[in-house]
């Protein structure tokens, strides 16, 4: 592609365009489609036992959706998630942490964006990480979960019920919180 392995699209001939030529100059080769929706970014930070999948908190980013998350800022809880889509967001983080056999942490980020589906919460997630992320003192500070004790011991071999916590969404408090990076310069 003449060293230009991405391109921004915004109409069906200029994709058409982009694709001839993909496939033209690397027979064979997968093509990445990404496609950008516009919405509101979220993310949780998760401990997975392999039994159960506790979520600390749901961090509601305040600028739009695509900001990288270190460039981000958010608030705890968020401000305009609806039951359904909270219920989503659990319910997305605990099917993908069993099924990637999660011992420990992991972070979810998603965008809601109900307008690209009308008929259910809007939820989609735009990537998962079976690890810590920059987030975790953050929701463990406002949440008052252990976060970090909690990960080593299930890694250690203790589930969160032999640790006294359950599985699910942390119940909120009244303390709203938000997190803002820190630039050096």
């Amino acid at each position: 592609l003449g060293g230009r392995a991405m391109e921004i699209v915004q109409a069906a001939g200029e994709l058409a365009r982009y694709m001839t030529n993909a496939l033209d100059s690397s027979p064979g080769k997968p093509v990445l489609i990404d496609k950008y929706l516009a919405g509101v970014e979220v993310e949780v930070d998760a401990i997975c036992d392999g039994e159960s999948v506790l979520i600390p908190g749901i961090m509601e980013h305040i600028e739009r959706a695509g900001v990288h998350s270190g460039d981000s800022m958010a608030v705890y809880p968020p401000r305009t998630l609806t039951g359904e889509q909270r219920e989503a967001i659990v319910d997305y983080t605990t099917r993908m942490a069993f099924a990637l056999e999660v011992q420990g942490l992991m972070n979810v980020q998603f965008v809601i964006a109900p307008e690209a589906e009308p008929s259910g919460p809007g939820v989609f997630v735009i990537e998962v990480n079976p690890r810590a992320s920059r987030t975790v003192p953050f929701i463990s500070k406002v949440t008052g979960v252990p976060m970090v004790p909690l990960a080593v011991n299930v890694m250690l071999g203790r589930s969160l019920h032999d640790q006294d916590y359950e599985g699910g969404l942390w119940p909120e408090g009244q303390l709203v919180a938000v997190k803002a990076p820190v630039f050096s310069m």
